[in-house]
C-alpha cells in the first residue's frame, strides 16, 4: 500500500476515526465523539477500522470520506490463494490469548508473534483461565512460558471467574489500540467483556442523522473504560499470519538475532546447515528448543509456499 503525504487540511474538512464499517458506508467518531455516517467516493482507498481519515460534513448531516491517513500497521487476512485482505488499521498492541492444555499451543503463539514482529506491533501473551490450573499444572504452565519472559515478551496469567490479571492486562493496554487474537475456546469474549467492567464497552455519541440506523456490525472499534480502545470482530479474533517467505519467519524469531553473525555460512537458514550458530545456542539451551522447533515448522511451511505458487 502506498501511504498519502501528509498534507494541509482541504477546507471545510475534518480529522476522524473509523469505528466501524458496513460495506458502502463507514462510520466515523468525531474529535467531539459524535459519530457520523460516511459515504466513500468513487475508486478512492476503502478505510478499515483504526483508520485515522479526513472527512467532510454534508449538508444531511452525514459525511463523505476524503482520504485515509498514514498508517501505522495494517492488520490483514490471508486466504488460501495467497491474498490478503485488510480488517484493521493503527494497532498498537496484538493480545495472543491461550488456555492451558490442550489448547495451550506454543507453535501457535509463535505464528502470532511472527506475524506481530513483522508489523512491528507490540505482543502480549495471556494465559487464560488459570483458575483451572492445579499448583502441578501452574508450575508446567511457568516453564512454558519462562521463554517468552526471556525474549522478552509481556506475558500474564488471567482468570474471568477470580479476576486474576485482568487489572494486570488494562494497564498494558491504557493509551494503545489493541485486538485479541487466539483459537476458539481461551475465553477472548470473557475478556473482551471484562476490560468493560461487565458492561458494553461504551462508544461515542451518535448522531441522529448519521451512523444510528446502524445497530451491527462485523468489525468494530471500542473506547475502554480504563483508557485505550479494542477493535474487534469474529475476522480480527481468527488474525493468523499470511504466507511469509523464509527470510520474514528468521524476522519472527528475534531471540535468534544474537548468534547470525556467528554462523559459517551467510545464507544459512539455520536448520541444518553445518557451523550454525543458532542450532549450537539452541544445544546449549541459550535459544529454547520448543521455539527453535516452531521455527523449522514455519520454514518448512514458507519452502512449500513458495513451491506451490
Amino acid at each position: 500500500m502506498q501511504k498519502i503525504k501528509s498534507t494541509e487540511h482541504q477546507p471545510d474538512t475534518r480529522p476522524g476515526l473509523v469505528i466501524s464499517y458496513f460495506g458502502s458506508s463507514v462510520a466515523v467518531e468525531a474529535e467531539d465523539g459524535q459519530v457520523f455516517q460516511c459515504h466513500l467516493r468513487r475508486n478512492q482507498e476503502i478505510p478499515v477500522v483504526g483508520d485515522r481519515v479526513e472527512w467532510q460534513l454534508e449538508a444531511d448531516n452525514t459525511g463523505t470520506i476524503i482520504r485515509v491517513l498514514d498508517r501505522r500497521s495494517l492488520l490483514a487476512r490471508g486466504d488460501a490463494h495467497g491474498k490478503t485482505k485488510p480488517i484493521a488499521a493503527n494497532v498498537d498492541t496484538i493480545v495472543i490469548v491461550m488456555a492451558p492444555p490442550p489448547i495451550f499451543s506454543e507453535y501457535l503463539v509463535d505464528r502470532y508473534l511472527v506475524a506481530a514482529e513483522l508489523l512491528k506491533i507490540q505482543p502480549i501473551l495471556v494465559l487464560n483461565k488459570a483458575d483451572l490450573l492445579d499448583d502441578t499444572s501452574r508450575q508446567g504452565a511457568m516453564e512454558r512460558l519462562e521463554p517468552y519472559r526471556r525474549i522478552p515478551y509481556s506475558v500474564v496469567l488471567s482468570s474471568i471467574m477470580t479476576a486474576d490479571g485482568l487489572q494486570e492486562l488494562g494497564g498494558h493496554l491504557k493509551g494503545k489500540t489493541a485486538v485479541l487474537v487466539g483459537p476458539s475456546g481461551v475465553g477472548k469474549s470473557s475478556i473482551i467483556a471484562a476490560l468493560g467492567n461487565g458492561e458494553a464497552i461504551r462508544i461515542g455519541e451518535v448522531s441522529p442523522k448519521g451512523a444510528g440506523k446502524h445497530t451491527t456490525t462485523a468489525t468494530r472499534l471500542y473506547h475502554l473504560p480504563q483508557g485505550g480502545s479494542l477493535i474487534d470482530s469474529p475476522g480480527v479474533r481468527e488474525f493468523n499470519l499470511w504466507q511469509v517467505s523464509k527470510k520474514e519467519v528468521l524476522q519472527g524469531f528475534k531471540e535468534f538475532e544474537t548468534f547470525l553473525s556467528g554462523c559459517k555460512f551467510r545464507d544459512c537458514l539455520h536448520v541444518v546447515e553445518p557451523g550454525c550458530e543458532v542450532q549450537a545456542a539452541m544445544m546449549s539451551g541459550k535459544i529454547s528448543a520448543q521455539r527453535y522447533a516452531s521455527y523449522q515448522e514455519l520454514i518448512k511451511e514458507a519452502d512449500s509456499y513458495k513451491n506451490k505458487y
